[in-house]
């Protein structure tokens, strides 16, 4: 386990868990940012990614040869989830673009094959991220980018000027994974809408009875149920298939 502070563009800190297989590398690695609030501390990435609070995810990806990095990134008090990010304040897409070029200096790292899992508000950060670099694929689990898109809550209603202008430096293939159970499930129809629009490479998995983050499972969250259901595991089956390409 390695504890990584990471220097962004105000000069706050934040931290990245680390994993990586035995070897001197280079792997491919998974970077990947949780859902909201931010802020969440280094103590709680790396429960997450020791696996001690059971969701199958990170250790699997480790299993299969993968670097695995749990970023955090500054929460965004008291700004809307549909608004966009300020312009003159550092934001957590700022948070994201310093943890990643931290990331692909590490020399166990193939930075050519870095793929981006963004769960929930991670998902907002991570496609801001998309418009900024490119990684070799992309991940949302039950994202959030409401920020990116100008996007309601039910999917219904973007803002066009927006999306044209964020998605127009995006050439990741993304794969969106979100569940019948999710509020958020009209957000991700809208997501794939607009990325396959737009000509981007997209794929959209609906998982039955999927509640809001199955695709992590067990996260340890005070009062929260977080059953470890089967759909997980296929979701993590392709979310490993996507990362490795196949």
């Amino acid at each position: 386990m390695e504890r990584h502070y990471i220097r962004t563009k105000d000069g706050l800190y934040v931290a990245a868990a680390v994993r990586k297989p035995r070897g001197p590398g280079p792997f491919p690695a998974l970077l990947y940012f949780h859902g909201a609030p931010g802020g969440r501390g280094m103590q709680k990435l790396v429960d997450w990614v020791s696996g001690s609070t059971g969701g199958p995810l990170w250790e699997t990806f480790l299993q299969r040869g993968f670097v695995v990095v749990v970023a955090d990134y500054r929460h965004p008090v008291g700004q809307d989830l549909g608004q966009p990010l300020p312009e003159k304040a550092a934001t957590y897409a700022d948070d994201a673009e310093a943890v990643w070029k931290h990331v692909t200096t590490l020399p166990y790292v193939n930075r050519e094959r870095i793929t981006v899992y963004g769960v929930s508000l991670g998902g907002s950060v991570a496609m801001h991220l998309l418009a900024r670099v490119q990684p070799w694929r992309a991940i949302l689990g039950a994202g959030a980018p409401m920020a990116f898109f100008g996007m309601s809550r039910d999917g219904q209603t973007i803002d066009a000027e927006r999306t044209a202008r964020n998605l127009a430096t995006v050439t990741t293939p993304v794969l969106l994974l979100v569940g019948t159970k999710d509020s958020l499930l009209e957000v991700s129809r809208r997501t794939y809408e607009e990325l396959t629009r737009a000509g981007k490479t997209a794929r959209l998995d609906i998982f039955e009875n999927g509640y809001h983050d199955f695709v992590v499972g067990p996260q340890g969250h005070a009062g929260r149920d977080e059953p470890l259901l089967d759909i997980t595991l296929t979701a993590l089956d392709l979310a490993l298939q996507w990362a490795v390409g196949e």
